[in-house]
Formats: C-alpha cells, structure tokens, sequence
C-alpha cells in the first residue's frame, strides 16, 4: 500500500471514530428516553431485529457490486460474536443503564478506553505503557469519585451494582472488537456488522419468545411516535453506522488507538443530557473530567514521542 493510500486509509479510519463516539455518546440519552416505557430487554430485541434487515440489505448490495464472498467461519464462532459478544455487551450496558441513570452512564463510558487497553492486555499481552498505566489508576480514582458522588450509598442495597454492570458489558464489546477482527480477516465491515447484529437478534429474539411463552415477560405494547423516532435512531445511527465505523477503526487502528476516541462519547453523551435537563452534580463532573484528563495525557504523551 502506497503512503498515500495508506493517510488516506488513516484518516477515513479517524474521522469514522469520530462519528462513532458521536453517535454512542447520544446513544446514552436516547436509551434513557425509551426506557421509561420499555424495558431494557425489550429495546435490545427492538433495536437489533430492526437492524438486522438494514444491514443484509447493504450486505445484498456490497455483495453484488464487489462480488465477495469470503472464506466460510464456524457457525460457532459467528454466534459467539453476535449471541454472546454484542448481545452480552447489550444486556449488561442497558440494564445497568437502566438502574444507574444515563449520567452514571456517561460517567462509565469515560472509562472505556481504560477498559479496552486491560482486556488488550489480558488477551493479547499488550502491555499498557508508563503514561496509560497512570492513565488507568487515574481513570479507577475518578470512577470511584463519580460513582460514589452519583448516589446515595446509605439507600442503596448493591451500592455500584448498575455501573459494575456497565463496566463488565464494556468487557465484553472489548473482547467482541478483538476477537471480530482476528477471526473474521479478510471479511468487510458490513458483513462483520451483518453476521454479528443478525446472531444478537436471533438469540435475543428466541430468549425474549422463551420468556414470554413462559410468562416471565411481557409482550411489549406498540411505540408511539416520540419512542419510534428514537428506536430508528439507535438503530440507524449507534447500531449500524456505529458499529461499521467502530469495526473499521479498530482494524485499520487496533483497539489501544481507537479506544482513545471514546473520551469523546462521555462528553456528546453530558451535553445531551443537560438539554433535557438531567445535570450531573459535581462530584459526578470531578470523577469524569479526571478520568478523561487521565487517559488524554496518555494520548498526548504518546503523540509528543511518536
């Protein structure tokens, strides 16, 4: 590859993780708004199987214009991507959502990077260098700070539970980012995307029917307008055009890089929220900013060597 082609490939990359922390970033308040109606099962199943004909769609489309068709992977490992990587990471972030509040929310999501280097470690033994490991002992201060400040521990039975939750679903996209690019070379990043939200729906849509066949959950009412306008959203824009932009940013990137673009997600995510009118209190604004300010000194040290 050409040097040329090379920047160009790197700043497409660039500016794909810039939209993709947008999106995510209005993700938060937007599955806060349609979990006052809803719950967090039922958005998942929604927001996936809505996805699901979009993406094999443009799936139909690329297919034809390129003629691609990669080598064939294991059904086992396409539904431990989808069934349990990105259907895992759901359920966890949106129940844990669901019981913190979407400024808790924003505030976890300012520890992703954080998360996104410790499981590159463990997995891939990638060791964090001096200025992300002051980076991730900054960013666990500033998660303590925030999450203790954001509640009322004396009235809480499981103090932390839901942004633990959030914490360990974040584990989990982190390993789904991984394992997605190492066993899926050669695919594109729609059939990425296609193959991994078509096994999340698939295995939410079986347990949901399990569910409610056995009585143990309900058959959602129909979203008025308000609540389907935000279901198209976080179908087409955190869903879809997130997940392409964030798989394609991991591979021309790699994880460690891209993650560093999720400070961006907390930030969109705050603004959003202050709009309609949920603020967060300053004890929630101190753990953010440290735990952001930690993980950008690492970016910039790294820059001012590279």
């Amino acid at each position: 590859m050409s040097d040329a082609a090379l920047a160009r490939r790197t700043l497409l990359a660039n500016l794909a993780l810039l939209a993709t922390a947008t999106f995510w970033g209005t993700h938060i308040p937007a599955a806060w708004f349609v979990l006052a109606r809803y719950t967090a099962f039922e958005v998942i199943v929604g927001r996936y199987c809505l996805a699901v004909p979009l993406l094999v769609l443009l799936l139909a489309i690329e297919t034809r214009a390129t003629g691609a068709r990669p080598e064939p992977t294991p059904i086992g490992r396409l539904w431990m991507l989808g069934g349990v990587g990105i259907l895992g990471f759901a359920i966890f972030y949106t129940v844990g959502l669901s019981i913190a509040g979407q400024i808790q929310g924003s505030l976890i999501s300012a520890a992703s990077p954080a998360v996104g280097v410790l499981v590159a470690w463990a997995l891939k033994g990638v060791r964090p260098d001096g200025p992300m490991q002051l980076a991730l002992v900054v960013a666990l201060v500033g998660a303590v700070i925030g999450i203790a400040g954001g509640h009322d521990l004396a009235h809480m039975s499981i103090p932390g539970l839901g942004e633990a939750m959030m914490i360990f679903g974040n584990v989990m996209w982190s390993w789904y980012s991984l394992a997605a690019q190492d066993w899926l070379k050669g695919w594109s990043q729609i059939r990425v995307a296609a193959w991994s939200i078509a096994m999340a729906a698939l295995t939410a849509f079986v347990l949901g029917g399990t569910l409610v066949a056995l009585g143990l959950a309900r058959v959602p009412p129909l979203p008025d307008l308000a609540d389907s306008l935000v279901l198209a959203y976080l179908v087409v824009a955190p869903t879809i055009l997130g997940l392409l932009g964030w798989n394609y940013g991991v591979r021309v990137l790699g994880l460690s890089v891209s993650s560093l673009y999720l400070n961006l997600v907390p930030v969109t995510a705050v603004l959003t929220a202050i709009l309609l009118g949920d603020a967060p209190n300053l004890w929630q604004l101190a753990g953010g900013l440290l735990i952001i300010a930690g993980i950008a000194q690492a970016q910039v040290r790294r820059l001012d060597r590279a």
